[in-house]
């Protein structure tokens, strides 16, 4: 009984920091707070650079507020994903700036 309780702690020890460190199960990356999702256009774009976009790739990231750096892995498919939502949100809010108010409205 002991080795059994033994064996079902180590099996978690094992599981738990990875699923802390790689990103989620599926077709989406964690990236601190940023959640996307995989398309086949994503992964077709990979395909047509003429690399896997399952294969899995790991990046070294500065965290805020640390000197070291974290490392984080996920697929080419998942890291370009990330990437494209970063810079549609950017692109948003650059122009969400650009809009004025309308000052006859209320």
């Amino acid at each position: 009984m002991k080795s059994l309780a033994l064996g079902a702690g180590l099996l978690a020890m094992a599981i738990v920091p990875a699923a802390c460190t790689t990103g989620a199960a599926g077709s989406s990356a964690t990236g601190g707070s940023q959640m996307v999702s995989v398309t086949p256009a994503i992964k077709a774009e990979i395909r047509r650079q003429g690399h896997d976009p399952d294969e899995e790739v790991c990046k070294r990231e500065e965290q805020m507020g640390s000197t070291i750096p974290r490392r984080i892995c996920a697929t080419r498919a998942e890291w370009a994903a990330k990437t494209q939502a970063s810079k549609d949100g950017t692109r948003a809010i650059q122009n969400n700036a650009l809009r004025t108010p309308d000052p006859n409205a209320g």
